[in-house]
């Protein structure tokens, strides 16, 4: 019978070898799991993959070649490193023990032992590059320090090695969110509520993006964009290893082309355009080259929002605390 670290281990070799998770696999493997496993299982995995960057820097003082190891081996030591390191609830001994019984070769089940009892006794390093200290791509960090937009590198960073938030909106308000057992407390941008605890599923309460649920009081068209998903990291966090500089242009011109597309056949007055991403090339560079298209001011309304956003000069870059949800937002008008 599978355990949640096993399943942690099979999801995250999965991964290296398929560049993406099976959520579906995901689920089915761990709802054979208690509750408080499911949930240490889902922990594993995703703080695996948000702090992997660090996770492998710390294991590559101990071991030689770490990418020569098999993927398996290698992501079990992560496992052992993430709760080494940064769940205070595992004792090592038992962070330990559990990785090593994971690995079925004896060879490298000495190897395992040894590094993670020499990372249990030694800790963190001291003094690492910023952007290994908060588990980022190097050229990701490099990229959003040139940006002028994004005032608080550390607070951004901080926040994507955070596990998200969910809102909610509930048709009857805090009586039926309470009566189904959620854990929440009341948002404050908006009458949306933030759940750190899901209850059963009803009619009536619903998962809602916050900055969409608050942009549909203008009435306007809203194009949502995924695009990169840079400002979604946080839950998402095997971005941080599949994303690449390239595939920032690439993305910014999918868009590009959808909403060029989506104008030809249907011209609109106005319309949002409304991005998970933060990168030039998706936000500020994107909606100034929108043909037929100006951009206009929305800053009373944010601020009426209780909403802060860096203006551009086309749109307005959202950041952590100062808005529901990182992101760009910007509202664009005909020319006459």
């Amino acid at each position: 019978m599978q355990t949640s670290r096993s399943i942690a281990l099979e999801t995250l070799s999965f991964f290296d070898s398929n560049g993406y998770i099976s959520s579906k696999k995901v689920d089915m493997a761990i709802s054979t799991l208690s509750f408080k496993d499911r949930a240490f299982c889902s922990n594993l995995i995703f703080e695996t993959l948000r702090k992997r960057i660090r996770i492998d820097y710390e294991l590559s003082k101990y071991l030689r070649k770490p990418r020569g190891l098999p993927v398996s081996v290698l992501n079990a030591l992560r496992m052992g490193a993430l709760q080494l390191l940064f769940l205070d609830g595992v004792p090592p001994y038992a962070a330990i023990h559990s990785t090593v019984e994971l690995i079925g070769v004896a060879e490298f089940r000495r190897l395992a032992n040894a590094v993670l009892r020499k990372l249990s006794l030694n800790g963190l390093t001291r003094e690492v590059p910023a952007h290994v200290e908060h588990s980022h791509p190097e050229w990701l960090f490099d990229l959003w320090r040139g940006i002028e937009y994004i005032t608080d590198l550390e607070g951004l960073m901080e926040y994507n090695q955070t596990p998200p938030s969910e809102t909610y909106y509930s048709k009857g308000g805090e009586r039926d969110m309470l009566e189904n057992g959620y854990v929440f407390e009341k948002s404050e941008f908006s009458d949306l509520f933030v759940v750190f605890q899901k209850g059963g599923p009803t009619d009536g309460i619903e998962r809602r993006d916050e900055m969409e649920f608050i942009l549909e009081r203008l009435g306007l068209p809203i194009f949502k964009y995924p695009g990169s998903q840079t400002a979604r990291l946080n839950s998402r966090p095997w971005l941080f290893h599949t994303l690449s500089r390239e595939s920032l242009a690439r993305s910014a011109e999918k868009i590009e082309a959808s909403i060029v597309g989506r104008l030809k056949e249907s011209p609109l007055e106005e319309f949002i355009y409304y991005s998970h991403s933060l990168s030039l090339e998706e936000n500020t560079s994107l909606v100034g080259g929108i043909p037929g298209y100006a951009a206009r001011q929305m800053g009373t309304f944010l601020k009426d929002s209780g909403i802060e956003g860096r203006f551009d000069g086309y749109g307005y870059w959202l950041l952590p605390d100062s808005s529901p949800l990182p992101g760009y937002l910007c509202l664009l008008g005909r020319i006459k």
